[in-house]
């Protein structure tokens, strides 16, 4: 009963703040972070996890713009830095492919192919969310963001070196692993400026859950077995 007690008492911001936290600290639990964490990664796995990111990369932008649209007026500050994210997000699929043909890639023009079942959940999730409630596009961002902090620096790193790979073979990973901490920041400023109505601050919640749950999917799946 007291447990209960403390957790009815938790604010909706706090409870938020506990799953985007949540999730960031689930992510090395992925399949191919253990498996670089055991210095076991492989060319394959590393043209895998760019293939599975491609898609995800060249739809962000458009479900920032899909959600800044879709904002209520009295979301102005969200509304204007979605609008801004969705412009700086633009271009960055074009690292995912200039990585991937630095590295020898042979595959299919990833522009022509579907993406995969981890990844199509992901843009699902996001393109719902923008049509729904745009204001929890934050909350997808905020975890993409955080983990690219915590995460993407260190990881980068060592798939760099396993690989023995050029930092500009890996520009898609070093390049958001400092962007990334910056973003972060914005994105809590952001949210401090919106006045969110305790059903937002639900769906934020779950929408961050989520979003954790999908992402660290597409590191988690088979390929990387």
């Amino acid at each position: 009963m007291q447990t209960q007690n403390k957790l009815s008492n938790i604010s909706p911001a706090a409870e938020y703040e506990r799953a985007v936290a949540s999730a960031i600290h689930a992510f090395p639990t992925s399949r191919l972070l253990q498996k670089v964490d055991a210095g076991q990664v492989e060319m394959r796995h590393y043209h895998a996890i760019l293939c599975r990111l491609f898609h995800q990369t060249y739809s962000s932008p458009y479900t920032f713009a899909r959600a800044a649209v879709n904002c209520e007026w009295r979301h102005e500050v969200a509304k204007e830095y979605l609008l801004r994210h969705a412009e700086e997000e633009r271009t960055h699929w074009r690292w995912v492919l200039d990585d991937l043909k630095s590295t020898g890639y042979d595959g299919p023009d990833l522009r022509n192919t579907p993406p995969h079942y981890t990844t199509q959940a992901y843009l699902g999730l996001n393109y719902y969310i923008a049509e729904h409630t745009p204001i929890a596009r934050l909350a997808i961002a905020s975890v993409l963001e955080g983990i690219g902090a915590a995460h993407g620096g260190i990881y980068g790193r060592k798939i760099v070196q396993q690989l023995k790979l050029q930092k500009s073979q890996a520009s898609f990973f070093l390049s958001h692993a400092e962007t990334d901490i910056v973003h972060t920041a914005e994105l809590n400023e952001v949210l401090a400026a919106s006045d969110l109505t305790s059903d937002e601050w639900m769906w934020m919640s779950h929408t961050a859950d989520t979003a954790g749950r999908f992402y660290r999917a597409i590191y988690d799946h088979e390929a990387f077995a």
